[in-house]
């Protein structure tokens, strides 16, 4: 049986509600096993929960300094201190970095507040699997790490065109990356990610299940590790004695 991510804190339909005080609150109420959170940079260094570049401006604009979760909860996005200050000993964290440079600074932050043992990180970046893979294995032994089957970010378009096809050859890219977990659609889960996982004995990170009768399959196949869903209830509902 699978265990549970709630996408962007559980928020279903209501993208308003994605990755706030307020989604991570109802994650942990139900019951979730992971609450997953999308990790940009500000302008000036500032790790911010959002997965809108286009929130992600100079920190001041959200008077972040004071980190406090009272002043924060009615923002249009909260600092990852304060998220990370909600979630800690309440429910395991799912990173999902939207940067590129400056990775390892993040992972660090979070697993000094989480610890190894309630963190998994995911990222399209092939790089930076590779770098935090290799960071883990002096400051965070253990750490989980899996490399997205979604394209990488691209910039101009021969950059767009090599992630593409970096994205037809997901096994390569795993293999490369050097993951300990394999993050696949759930489409390319069923045609070619599952079977490599099983094989490599690798856990199996499957994104995102929405509808009732995907989550009956992946929310109960034995080889699957974690769900991650914008409807955890309907996940929950799913899972079978």
């Amino acid at each position: 049986m699978a265990m549970i991510s709630a996408h962007r804190g559980g928020a279903g339909h209501l993208r308003s509600s994605e990755n706030t005080v307020e989604a991570f609150e109802a994650a942990i109420a139900l019951g979730c096993d992971y609450v997953e959170l999308d990790v940009r940079l500000t302008a000036d260094g500032t790790a911010l929960v959002a997965h809108r570049d286009e929130v992600v401006v100079d920190s001041d604009r959200y008077s972040l300094s004071a980190h406090r979760l009272d002043e924060l909860s009615g923002s249009p996005v909260v600092t990852l201190d304060a998220v990370l200050a909600l979630v800690r000993g309440r429910i395991k964290a799912h990173i999902d970095l939207k940067v590129r440079g400056r990775e390892t600074e993040v992972v660090a932050q979070v697993v000094g507040v989480l610890g190894v043992d309630a963190v998994v990180i995911t990222t399209a970046e092939d790089a930076a699997v590779r770098e935090i893979i290799t960071w883990s294995r002096e400051h965070a032994p253990g750490l989980l790490v899996g490399l997205s089957s979604s394209p990488r970010s691209s910039h101009g378009r021969w950059d767009r065109r090599l992630a593409l096809l970096q994205a037809a050859f997901p096994r390569t890219r795993v293999r490369r990356s050097r993951a300990n977990v394999v993050v696949s659609h759930k489409t390319l889960a069923r045609l070619t990610l599952r079977r490599y996982a099983r094989r490599r004995g690798l856990p199996l990170l499957v994104w995102t299940v929405d509808r009732p009768d995907e989550l009956a399959r992946w929310m109960n196949d034995r080889h699957t590790w974690m769900v991650t869903t914008n409807h955890p209830a309907r996940a929950i509902t799913a899972r079978r004695p």
